[in-house]
């Protein structure tokens, strides 16, 4: 019976549910994390929310507040599992090297029997055309291919992520191209106006004029 994918998978990643579910190798973090986000939440909703069904019991602003925090509780868990769960954008890897690219060199008793012999020194990096624009793309050793721009090999993992940001601890997962939307908030594309270091972020804040 041939194996299935996830089976002979060759990276560092866990897999659950029949390979449905692919996890990377420090998935065990997501404990943390799930506790980080849970522990506030239960108990802002058993002190702050249940204070406030009695405060303002005859507005039913409590139960507002109550359903509005589990609400966004869920919110954020099911999107921490679409994170870490799902595949980043894993290029799968070449059981060989690109053959049309390895250099052949005759030497010694080769070069007596008219024999090449493939020295497999595939250049690290070559041109190539992309909607008529050279772009340089770089090869990997590992998965044995050449990687597409903004794809980058995570050490972690052990795969080629397209569109590879970072890999993430606290989700357990490479943030790439298919887990980025989720990672951050999926309406919010704009670049973050206070990742400038402590000091300019506070001379940004209080010493810089802004328009009414």
């Amino acid at each position: 019976m041939a194996k299935r994918v996830y089976q002979a998978w060759k990276g560092s990643n866990i897999f659950l549910c029949s390979g449905r579910l692919i996890f990377g190798p420090d998935a065990r973090s997501l404990i943390v994390t799930v506790l980080l986000i849970l522990v506030p939440a239960v108990v802002f909703c058993t002190l702050v929310a249940r204070d406030l069904l009695h405060k303002f019991h005859s507005h039913n602003a409590g139960y507002a507040v109550l359903v509005v925090a589990i609400v966004f509780t869920v919110y954020v868990l099911v999107l921490l599992l679409f994170t870490s769960a799902r595949d980043p954008g894993i290029i799968p890897r070449n059981a060989h090297p690109p053959e049309e690219d390895i250099s052949y060199e005759s030497s010694g008793s080769a070069a007596a029997s008219g024999r090449p012999t493939p020295s497999l020194r595939l250049p690290r990096i070559k041109e190539v055309l992309v909607n008529g624009i050279p772009v340089k793309v770089k090869y990997c050793e590992t998965c044995m291919l050449y990687r597409p721009p903004r794809c980058s090999h995570c050490s972690i993992c052990n795969n080629c992520v397209e569109k590879f940001d970072h890999h993430c601890p606290w989700v357990g997962q490479c943030i790439g191209m298919t887990t980025y939307e989720n990672f951050r908030y999926r309406a919010d594309n704009r670049r973050n106006a206070f990742d400038k270091g402590c000091l300019h972020n506070f001379l940004e804040v209080f010493c810089t004029k802004t328009q009414p």
